[in-house]
């Protein structure tokens, strides 16, 4: 298992074929299958992943095409993070779908990151349309909605985790 630097002081396992966003993908083909997020290229995930807290992760496939990238931040901090808060998540289309790349990549915050941190909740912001697939993976509705003009209704939504 790859290990990964998180912050300055703070290392996890990920499972073969996940890692952080490289500069060097920021040139792949990448096309999420909503067109809403086709604005969303590779670059777009590695410029934000260089920010303060801010990490994305990518499922690469056995060609060397990514297969799906999750963005998310650690709060309060890197060095000392108390809940992951999933900001987006995309599969890759032009990699021919990517069937369950999303989910894996939920799966590998949950099992891997969270685990290994210590961390025992995870936020998402749920598209609205999407809240019921989130509900099925075990996250529930905070009550808290807000609307955003790209992408309509936000649902925050939270997993505790055991």
């Amino acid at each position: 298992m790859p290990v990964v630097m998180i912050g300055h002081s703070k290392t996890v396992r990920l499972p073969k074929g996940y890692r952080p966003i490289r500069q060097s993908d920021v040139n792949l083909e990448f096309e999420s299958g909503d067109r809403k997020m086709r604005d969303y290229h590779l670059s777009y995930f590695y410029d934000w992943s260089r920010g303060d807290n801010n990490i994305v992760i990518v499922r690469e496939s056995v060609r060397g095409t990514i297969d799906g990238v999750v963005m998310f931040r650690l709060v309060p901090n890197i060095e000392h993070p108390k809940t992951i808060v999933v900001e987006m998540l995309a599969r890759n289309f032009a990699a021919g779908g990517s069937s369950g790349a999303g989910y894996d990549l939920l799966a590998v915050i949950e099992h891997y990151i969270a685990y290994q941190l210590g961390i025992e909740r995870i936020d998402i912001e749920a598209i609205g349309d999407l809240e019921g697939y989130y509900e099925s993976l075990g996250y529930s509705p905070t009550g808290e909605k807000y609307y955003d003009s790209s992408w309509k209704e936000i649902v925050n939504m939270t997993k505790k985790l055991k």
